[in-house]
């Protein structure tokens, strides 16, 4: 067994400190001030799907969105009206 005080906490061990769920339409605003906010000035790191981050690539099946974003500590998720009218 190992020793708990060498072991990190789950949140520790993911690979992702969030995972950035977003319409197209939102695509120009998260790719330009959301993520250079938080992985250039905050040192987060982002799993961003049209970039082909983890397994997620646009129009990838559920199974792989989800264990992409089981390696994600958090998850953010961006309502803007283009979301809301989205079909």
């Amino acid at each position: 067994m190992a020793n708990p005080l060498f072991r990190k906490s789950k949140e520790e061990a993911l690979e992702y400190d969030a995972y950035v769920a977003y319409c197209d339409g939102d695509n120009k605003w998260v790719y330009g001030p959301l993520r250079s906010f938080l992985e250039e000035r905050r040192n987060y790191t982002l799993l961003l799907s049209d970039r082909g981050d983890g397994d997620v690539r646009p129009g990838q099946n559920r199974l792989a969105i989800s264990n992409s974003i089981s390696k994600c500590k958090k998850m953010i998720l961006i309502i803007s009206n283009e979301f809301v009218n989205n079909e």
